[in-house]
Formats: C-alpha cells, sequence, structure tokens
C-alpha cells in the first residue's frame, strides 16, 4: 500500500476489513466506509490497475465463484504430452519460474518490516497454518528456533494450545499462514493478536486473505500450480530464505544460539563411522 495516497489506503482497508462484501456494495458506501468520497473510491479502482468500479465489483464476483471451488474445480483433464519424466521437469521449470516471479512481486518494505520482527528477539514469536498450510508455519518455527529463543509454534490456538492466544501481550509477534480458501479461525485469530496488541505477520495467496486487514505486514506469494492443488514451492522458498538476513541481523547470539542447539541436538543423532578409501 506504500504507494496508494492517504485516501486510497483508507479505501483498501475498508474493503480488506470487510472482504469482498464492501466491494460489491456501491461506491458511495464503500467511500462512506472509509471516510471518503465516492470520487475517491473510483480513483483507487484506477490505482490498482482496473478501468472503473464496477470492474472491479466484476473481478470480486468471479473471486468468489472460484472460492467455492475446490481441486475438483480446478483438474486439467487433458494429459501432458511426452513421458512422465519430461512431464516432471516441465512442470518443475513452471513452479521454479513463478516462485522467482512470485518472490520479485512483495513488496520490498514489507520484508523489510518482517524481517524486522523475526530477528527482534526480545519479543515472544508465534506461529500459526491452517489445515494446508500448517506444514509451512511449523517449517519455518523450526528454522527460527535454531537461531532465536522465543519461537512457539501454535498448531491449536482454540484448543489445545489456547493459553498462548489468551496470554498475548503488545510486544509479542504473530506470523499467520492462510491461502485461498480461507479459514475463519485464522482471520478471527488476527483480529484477537491486533486487539491484543501484537503484531501481525501474515503470509498468504495474491488474493490476500480476509486476515490482511489487521495484518501490520503483508508478504502475497503464488500458490498456484499445474495442478488441481495449490502449491507450497514459492512459499517454502520464501520462510526459508527470510531466515538467512534473521540470521545475519542476530550476528554472534544467532550463532551462539545455533551452536547449543547443535550441540544438544547431536545427543540424538547416530554417530556414523566414514568409509575410508585405501
Amino acid at each position: 500500500m506504500d504507494s496508494f495516497s492517504p485516501s486510497e489506503r483508507r479505501v483498501a482497508r475498508a474493503l480488506l476489513a470487510d472482504y469482498p462484501s464492501a466491494g460489491l456494495r456501491t461506491a458511495a458506501s464503500l467511500g462512506k466506509d472509509a471516510g471518503v468520497s465516492a470520487p475517491s473510491v473510483v480513483r483507487f479502482t484506477v490505482a490498482i490497475g482496473l478501468e472503473s468500479f464496477s470492474a472491479l465489483q466484476a473481478a470480486l464476483r468471479d473471486e468468489l465463484s472460484l472460492r467455492s471451488q475446490g481441486p475438483l474445480g480446478r483438474v486439467q483433464w487433458q494429459a501432458d504430452d511426452g513421458s512422465n519424466a519430461e512431464m516432471l521437469v516441465r512442470r518443475a521449470r513452471q513452479l521454479a519460474d513463478d516462485a522467482v516471479a512470485s518472490l520479485a512481486s512483495i513488496p520490498p518494505t514489507e520484508i523489510d518490516r518482517a524481517i524486522d520482527l523475526l530477528a527482534d528477539s526480545s519479543r515472544r514469536l508465534f506461529l500459526t497454518g491452517g489445515r494446508f498450510s500448517g506444514a509451512l508455519a511449523q517449517h519455518l518455527a523450526i528454522n527460527l528456533e535454531q537461531i532465536r529463543p522465543r519461537v512457539r509454534l501454535v498448531s491449536d490456538p482454540f484448543g489445545a494450545d489456547m493459553i498462548r492466544v489468551v496470554d498475548l501481550a503488545a510486544r509479542d509477534v504473530y506470523l499467520l499462514v492462510d491461502f485461498h480458501r480461507y479459514q475463519r479461525s485464522t482471520v478471527d485469530l488476527a483480529r484477537h493478536a491486533k486487539r491484543c496488541g501484537a503484531s501481525v505477520i501474515l503470509i498468504t495467496d495474491g488474493k490476500l486473505s480476509p486476515a490482511a486487514a489487521d495484518a501490520d505486514v503483508v508478504l502475497p506469494i503464488s500458490v498456484s500450480a499445474p495442478s488441481p492443488f495449490y502449491s507450497l514451492s514459492a512459499a517454502i522458498m520464501l520462510v526459508e530464505l527470510l531466515v538467512i538476513p534473521v540470521f545475519h541481523r542476530l550476528g554472534a547470539k544467532g550463532e551462539e544460539r545455533m551452536g547449543k542447539w547443535d550441540a544438544f541436538r547431536s545427543r540424538e543423532l547416530l554417530q556414523t563411522e566414514q568409509p575410508t578409501t585405501d
């Protein structure tokens, strides 16, 4: 949102706060919610690359239709040409190209703010994903806990891990992962964390989870794939690459933490002799 004017930012936040319903009402109604005029709403639609407010509403209606589709709605029944091995390589190249393009489109200011928050080891850091994206949150948590303290994966925020959510405080950081066919629980969790004064980082897809309305940092990443299922390829690249500048920012503290972690972890690992050659 850095490129938006103040009035355009107000429209964007009003739209995200009740997404997509706010955009399906009249321009005057959305403008009233945002505290701006109807012409300002129209200028906002032009700023995001649409010709008119009616074009925005058409796009929102198309998105609502897409949201109702599960994996079967994305099946391409036409088989690829060539062998299975050729298909795998071709699709791998497509995923890699899409991932790089998606990473390049994330606003640099959002990446910088995310690194600042993740590298602040004086703050508690909580991470939660959904049914599909929980593995991503876990992967990031496992990497971060090796280099900084106070990292907690919250797998069941409204159940077994509820006490961690209840105890959220103003200096906490909460990283959420929520992709298309968004989870109501994630949106509720973002809203609760914001009320508690915590800083919220959201990793989501390009359509933006409604949780973006309460996020301080939004990192949109592609989950598109040449299959009926969404892909975490680009998102995994994002979280793994974020850890590197966080580690550099932590400096000696990060190295010391990793050394302690590795020493303790080595107790569990089997020591195997390396083969020798004559």
